[in-house]
């Protein structure tokens, strides 16, 4: 890789701009193309292909850390709330 960062930096600016344009452009235009010539071939999902997708990502649920059941946090507030009405 170290390589291929010299040949780059060696490049003027003009270079280097054209270079990186011109790559973005390559992206632009494969985007754009991949769309188009995926419908002229058909290759559109079904909505069954949008089913098996869904079902394929994977469900996150959370869980309560032992001790920090929002009952424990209500005490938490509460005890709190003595120590600042202590203090004053």
């Amino acid at each position: 890789m170290s390589a291929v960062w010299r040949w780059f930096t060696g490049l003027s600016k003009t270079s280097r701009l054209a270079l990186g344009g011109g790559l973005i452009a390559y992206g632009l235009v494969g985007d754009y193309l991949t769309d188009t010539v995926g419908d002229a071939f058909g290759l559109t999902p079904t909505e069954q292909d949008k089913q098996k997708l869904k079902s394929m990502i994977p469900k996150i649920s959370t869980v309560d850390k032992p001790g920090h059941t929002p009952q424990d946090k209500e005490i938490e507030a509460q005890l709190a709330e003595l120590k600042r009405n202590r203090d004053n």
